[in-house]
């Protein structure tokens, strides 16, 4: 037997029978003459690992149902699964929106097949499967590969990009576009109404267009850019498909746009100043535009070219005016020196036009150089170890803005005085302000302070605080002398102790010296001089104001010029100083009279008639002024 097996049956059919047996699953072993068959027991049913798309389609179309999408659960094998998951629950979604159509479906023998799915948006749409049912809802979701749906059939138009709401005369709208599109709204961008003509026009009462209002359009989307009116104040515009049988389109409207006149009413920041910059530091650039009234800019007229002018509450440095140019100045070198917050007004110095304010920019500090008070210390302290009202010294840049963060802004302030101090002498800056509330000066006169930095080398400050109990006024007495005679000066009021000083002030006509309280002018003018009452224990040091004193030539005669003789009527000069009205001129003798014909003030020019009986001789003339002061001077008669 065993012979006739070997060589009835070959080995490699032996072995192609054992892998058949194995194969449909044999649940019995059978021996033939030796020759052992070995079959196994039935094998499981192959589970699923993964889902594939088996089926999609090539194409679509908007609105229209897509032929049928087969989803498969397959096994690790890549054949449909014969055990679990071969009735699992497939979910189909798309990267575009699905209108209709059931979108989950249950699996037969591992095949899911979804039928009437329509998707209305055109474009390249993908679909994704995902498996429900646990525990295969972990299968990675597939994706399918792009469907490109196409629009349907051309059936209207529509503004895509409306037109503007604001509009000038005269000027292009900005930008809008009217497309030809389905009923599902996509739009048309091959094939018929792709190239589609489409006309604009206005019917609003008052509205007329300039401009290119015809367009055709490139797929499907006509786009108008020239577009203006030349009149109107709220027009509409129509849009309508002139291309047949597509005319028969529904026309299409805009909203109301606002049309405003040419003329520029004002100005506004077309482009901002940056929202922040370091002091002293250049702005990057920005721009002002002359505008109509509706805000719109303008672009060419009667602005084109005025000059717009930049001013701050803040300190502004750089190029500050700009002349336009089409309507437009643009700013590239304005600096901020000192402020907080500050914003940019645009005034047009040209025409009168309302004025345009910039957003708010934020200006930080540069580096720390200075101290300063910038709440000061009190001028004035009636009794001393009394506490000061509150004062405040800042740590500030070279510009004068304080140094509110970073290196320098929480250094210390140390005060220090010519008198002696009390309290709490140092205070540690909060955002480059140091704060002093508990401060005294245990002195009385005039006390220096000054506030130092204790962290860094910066310059300092310094002022005055006069400590004791204010005098009464002073004023200066004295205020008028003789030239050439020393004026003795005085004063009124005052209180106290305290020694008199006094100041002469430079840039005296009169040649004025002072030596002491005496004061002497070389010739006619006026001295101006300062008294100073200095404190004491109780009171403070007080000053009078700058006070003129005035000084004169002093009323006296020094001489006749001119020969007088018995029984003649004679001319004479009489010389000497503060002469003045024209005053009196009598003899000391009777026979004599007189005549002032002329006074210059050092001269007087006298008529004399001398009677014949009058004895020659040296005889005096007395010189009498309306205020009654007189003088005398010897005169001869021959």
């Amino acid at each position: 037997m065993k012979s006739l097996v070997n060589r009835k049956v070959g080995r490699r059919s032996i072995r192609s029978m054992a892998k058949a047996i194995a194969a449909i699953g044999a649940t019995s072993a059978l021996m033939v003459s030796g020759l052992a068959f070995v079959a196994v027991s039935p094998a499981s049913a192959a589970a699923g690992t993964h889902l594939v798309f088996t089926t999609t389609p090539a194409s679509g179309t908007a609105g229209v149902a897509l032929s049928n999408i087969v989803v498969t659960v397959e096994d690790g094998g890549g054949n449909p699964a014969t055990g679990t998951g071969a009735s699992d629950t497939i979910a189909l979604t798309s990267s575009c929106t699905i209108n209709s159509g059931t979108t989950t479906q249950t699996a037969s023998s591992a095949v899911a097949t979804f039928t009437g799915i329509i998707i209305d948006t055109a474009g390249s749409c993908t679909l994704t499967a995902t498996d429900t049912l646990a525990p295969d809802d972990t299968f990675t979701p597939v994706v399918s590969a792009a469907i490109p749906i196409a629009a349907n059939t051309a059936n209207k138009i529509a503004y895509t990009t409306g037109p503007p709401t604001a509009a000038t005369i005269g000027v292009s709208l900005t930008t809008f576009k009217v497309s030809v599109e389905d009923s599902h709204g996509n739009v048309i961008t091959t094939g018929v109404g792709a190239l589609d003509t489409v006309a604009i026009a206005t019917s609003s009462a008052g509205c007329t267009l300039a401009g290119t209002d015809t367009v055709t359009a490139a797929a499907g989307v006509a786009t108008f850019g020239a577009v203006s009116f030349s009149a109107g104040t709220s027009c509409t515009l129509t849009a309508t498909d002139t291309l047949s049988p597509d005319n028969a389109f529904t026309a299409v409207t805009s909203g109301a746009i606002n049309v405003v006149s040419n003329t520029p009413t004002g100005l506004g920041f077309t482009t901002e100043p940056a929202t922040s910059v370091a002091a002293s530091t250049v702005l990057p650039s920005f721009a002002v535009s002359v505008e109509a009234s509706n805000g719109v800019a303008l672009s060419g007229g009667v602005g084109a070219a005025d000059v717009i002018v930049l001013t701050s509450a803040c300190a502004l440095t750089g190029t500050t005016s700009v002349a336009a140019i089409n309507d437009v100045a643009t700013f590239t070198g304005v600096t901020i020196k000192t402020g907080s917050t500050c914003q940019l007004v645009a005034t047009d110095s040209t025409r009168t036009l309302a004025i345009a304010t910039s957003r708010v920019i934020l200006v930080t500090a540069g580096a720390a150089t200075q101290v300063v008070f910038t709440t000061a210390p009190p001028t004035t302290e009636t009794t001393p170890s009394t506490i000061l009202a509150t004062f405040r010294a800042s740590v500030e840049d070279a510009n004068g803005n304080v140094v509110t963060t970073g290196t320098g802004s929480s250094d210390t302030i140390a005060i220090t005085s010519t008198c002696t101090l009390g309290g709490t002498t140092t205070a540690a800056a909060v955002a480059g302000v140091a704060t002093f509330s508990a401060l005294s000066i245990n002195a009385t006169g005039a006390c220096v302070l000054t506030a130092t930095d204790s962290s860094r080398t910066l310059t300092v400050a310094t002022h005055t605080t006069s400590v004791g109990t204010p005098q009464a006024a002073v004023t200066v007495r004295t205020l008028k002398g003789a030239a050439g005679t020393a004026l003795r000066l005085s004063i009124s009021g005052g209180t106290g102790t305290g020694a008199v000083t006094w100041t002469l002030a430079t840039g005296s006509s009169a040649g004025c010296t002072l030596s002491g309280n005496s004061l002497t002018a070389r010739r006619a003018g006026a001295c101006t001089v300062t008294a100073t009452k200095a404190g004491d224990t109780t009171y403070i040091g007080a000053s009078s104001p700058a006070t003129k004193v005035t000084f004169v030539l002093p009323f006296k005669a020094y001489r006749v010029i001119g020969a007088l003789f018995s029984g003649r009527t004679t001319t004479a000069t009489i010389t000497g100083s503060g002469f003045y009205g024209r005053p009196k001129v009598i003899s000391n003798v009777s026979g004599i009279s007189t005549r002032v014909i002329r006074d210059t003030g050092r001269t007087l020019v006298v008529v004399i008639f001398v009677g014949g009986g009058v004895r020659p001789g040296v005889h005096a003339f007395t010189i009498l002024l309306a205020n009654g002061k007189r003088t005398s001077v010897r005169y001869s008669l021959r």
